[in-house]
């Protein structure tokens, strides 16, 4: 068997090997063909399928940013949308926008803050300098 080998990878001949001298009829090498090709087309369907899932959750990942961006919603909340379909990532946004609409923002106001505008000379401006030391617990000047 060295021998065929050793012929073969130097450009000789190959003898086969003993119990290699199958013969195949042209119905073998036609199912044998066929076998292949279904295999391959099989294959081949599979990897299709997988990137056409693919694009259309790309496709679907676009559409959810841009309607977060519409809606005045922070972008990033994509991932966090149910994103198996159209309706579904519709819903999740729905959901996310009706949550935020119902979060109240707190309004800041400072005590002893005087307006910027407004007001007269005359009238004495409160730099607010008690307020602070009593927040802060600090004694009074």
């Amino acid at each position: 068997m060295s021998d065929s080998i050793n012929n073969t990878a130097q450009g000789g001949n190959a003898t086969p090997a003993q119990g290699d001298n199958r013969t195949f009829s042209q119905d073998d090498v036609n199912r044998i063909v066929s076998e292949r090709l279904a295999k391959e087309k099989t294959k081949n369907e599979a990897e299709l399928v997988k990137k056409e899932a693919e694009l259309a959750q790309r496709e679907l990942t676009l559409v959810a940013k841009e309607l977060l961006s519409n809606k005045g919603l922070p972008v990033e909340l994509y991932e966090a949308l149910n994103l198996t379909s159209k309706e579904a990532m519709e819903k999740s946004i729905s959901i996310i926008q009706g949550v935020i609409g119902k979060i109240e923002r707190p309004q800041l106001t400072f005590k002893g803050a005087v307006p910027a505008t407004g007001g007269s000379e005359t009238e004495p401006k409160d730099d607010g300098d008690a307020n602070i030391r009593e927040a802060m617990g600090l004694p009074k000047k």
